[in-house]
Formats: C-alpha cells, sequence, structure tokens
C-alpha cells in the first residue's frame, strides 16, 4: 500500500464545536449558563460516537522524513516504515496535549529533524478526540489512546528500534497519557519528557481519590519533567528523575500576569480566542474566569519555553539546586549550568530564568 504523501500536516476531520451568539450575551452569568447547556450537550453526542469507534479511526502517527521535507503518514501494517523512519535510531514521538493540535509541535519537530538526522521524529494526531470533556477524556479516552500508543511501540521493534530506543513527550494531561503508555512497557521506554503535568486529578483534589495513572519515575528509563504552574493547574509534586522549574515551577509566569490586569470578568466577552479557550477548558463559576485565563497562560507557557530549545542553536541552560530560594540567593554556583533539552541525564531539580519573548533566554 502507498503511503499518503502530503506536503503539509492536515487537521483531522473534528466534530463541531457547539456555538451561541456572543452579542446576545451582556453578563458572565448569561455566559456561564449558555456555553454550560451547550457544552454539556456536546460531550454527551461525542461520548456516544467516539464509544461506539475503534481507537484507531482517531489516532495517527505522523512521521517526518528529511528525503521528502514532509510529515508522512504511517500506516497500520507498517509496510511503509522503510519510506518513513531509519532503522535502528532513535525515536521521537512528540503527543499534543488536550485542546490541541498535532501543528502543536509540527514547526519545531521539522525544524530540529532537519538539524538532527540521525533520529526519526512523529507526531501523534488524536485532534478528533481532543475536545473531548477533561474528566471524560481523563477516564475514557487517554487510556485507550495510551493503549494504541504502546502498541505502536511496540511494533516498532519489528524495525530495529526497541522501546529503550524511544522518548514519548507529552504536555499536561498527555505528560500522564505517555506515562500510562510507559507503565504498559512495563518501563522500558528510553525516556519521557513530561510538560507541566496535570495535577487536578492526578496528584491534587479531591478527584485523586481515583486510581489512576501519573506519572512517575517508574514509566521510563529516564523521565525529565518541566513545571510552570504549580499550586494551579501542574502537579506540585517532582514527578522524574530529572524535574525542571521554568521561573521556580510558579503561578503566575512573568510572561501572564498582564492577563490579570487586562482581562477580568467583566470584559472576558471581548476576547472571543481566549474566552472559548478558557471555557471549553474549565466551565467554571464566572467569578473564577479572570484567574482561569492567567492560570492557563502560566500552564501553557513552560510548552512554549520547551519548543524554543527544539531549534538546536538555541541553549536554555538550567541550573541544579536544592531549592528555588537557593537558586534565587546564588547558592547554587557550585553546580555546572546544563542544556535543558531531551538529552539530559542527570538526575535531579534544576531552575532557570526566563525573558517574556522567545527565545526565552
Amino acid at each position: 500500500m502507498k503511503p499518503y504523501d502530503y506536503g503539509r500536516v492536515i487537521f483531522s476531520t473534528s466534530k463541531a464545536l457547539p456555538s451561541f451568539d456572543i452579542n446576545k450575551i451582556h453578563t458572565a452569568k448569561q455566559l456561564e449558563k449558555a456555553w454550560t447547556n451547550n457544552f454539556q450537550r456536546y460531550n454527551i453526542s461525542l461520548k456516544n460516537e467516539f464509544e461506539s469507534r475503534p481507537i484507531w479511526d482517531d489516532v495517527s502517527i505522523w512521521c517526518f522524513n528529511r528525503k521528502t521535507d514532509k510529515f508522512r503518514l504511517t500506516l497500520s501494517d507498517f509496510s511503509d516504515f522503510s519510506e518513513v523512519l531509519q532503522r535502528n535510531r532513535s525515536t521521537v514521538l512528540f503527543v499534543h496535549g488536550w485542546l490541541q493540535s498535532k501543528l502543536q509541535f509540527a514547526e519545531g519537530v521539522k525544524r530540529l529533524a532537519l538539524a538532527v538526522p540521525k533520529r526519526n521524529y512523529c507526531l501523534v494526531d488524536f485532534e478528533t478526540l481532543a475536545t473531548v470533556e477533561l474528566q471524560l477524556f481523563i477516564n475514557q479516552i487517554a487510556p485507550r489512546i495510551a493503549t494504541f500508543l504502546a502498541g505502536f511501540v511496540q511494533s516498532l521493534g519489528a524495525f530495529d528500534i526497541p522501546p529503550e530506543q524511544v522518548t514519548l513527550i507529552g504536555e499536561g494531561v498527555t505528560a500522564h497519557l505517555v506515562a500510562q503508555t510507559g507503565h504498559i512497557l512495563a518501563g522500558h521506554l528510553g525516556s519521557i519528557i513530561g510538560l507541566d503535568p496535570l495535577g487536578p486529578f492526578y496528584t491534587v483534589g479531591p478527584m485523586v481519590q481515583r486510581e489512576r495513572f501519573t506519572l512517575d519515575p517508574s514509566d521510563a528509563q529516564f523521565v525529565q519533567v518541566w513545571y510552570s504552574s504549580i499550586g494551579q493547574l501542574g502537579s506540585p509534586d517532582p514527578l522524574g528523575h530529572q524535574n525542571i522549574y521554568v521561573n521556580g515551577g510558579l503561578h503566575p509566569q512573568p510572561s501572564c500576569t498582564c492577563f490579570t490586569k487586562v482581562f477580568g470578568a467583566a470584559n472576558l466577552c471581548k476576547c472571543n480566542t481566549l474566552l472559548v479557550l478558557v471555557l471549553h477548558a474549565f466551565p467554571l463559576h464566572s467569578t473564577y474566569l479572570s484567574l482561569t485565563v492567567t492560570q492557563l497562560c502560566s500552564h501553557y507557557f513552560v510548552v512554549e519555553v520547551f519548543k524554543a530549545t527544539l531549534d538546536p542553536t538555541t541553549d536554555l541552560l538550567a541550573t541544579k539546586c536544592h531549592s528555588y530560594k537557593h537558586f534565587l540567593a546564588g547558592r547554587c554556583r557550585i553546580h555546572p549550568k546544563t542544556r535543558a533539552t531531551t538529552d539530559g541525564t542527570d538526575a535531579g531539580n534544576f531552575y532557570l530564568q526566563t525573558s517574556c519573548k522567545p527565545p526565552y533566554l
């Protein structure tokens, strides 16, 4: 079977999000009620639809091919691997986040693949599932995707790529999703990189009482975790062998403080893009809306910092230290700085300060 050959990454066909006339909304309470009603109906229909479909209808894997300068779809029979992947090479799979698309990492992956030719780089696409309500995604969708990825990683062994040569990268919810893949593979994965793993439902809050697969060092031979919204959306617990704290890992991140001043609850209706993102992610009471915008900004900031490291010309340095307080006091200078990249093997806690604009040096 001939592999698909697209010149660019194509969006999957996604079920349309619910809509309402924002011009008729005049208060935060009206906004909350309109969104909640549509959101509930939407997720009931999604749940019914996806429960009856095999997971491979909604998950695909695209690998960058240097010969054609394009992302290529890997087919389910794996007969096209020689056209897409290099045999016996380290392979990195980027798993986009909830509410995100495969384009989240595409540009950075392409840049890295062209500069570092001795690795395979792939994007995991589950866009048709990424708009499912968060709790439904965590409890029912994520385990199915994790199982699919585990099967894909195992199949790479037929192409001389054992699990020990595979790295999985996820952010937020999908940081725990790739951890579940590593658990299924009995910790034989080479490495996992988790970008601000979600705290609610996993490590903090009343919902943690339900047993879930939470990222921890046993999920791969080396687990690197980045933090940027501790105590809010991000997990406060150190979950990896190597833990990298961006600006202390604390909320709000420096570049996100402006949201608190600009987007009060009364002004949210004026910013449709941010509004849809916030309400779709967390349909909370209106008094929390302005806080949620800054939470999301801090949560996603670590992704932007990490993506900056996908440019091989960018050296983002982190310092090993006992605590953020010691780091700020300059009491960690005896430890050399290390590059905050996927190649790290030094265990411990690392801290770095960033600027507000790319490349965040």
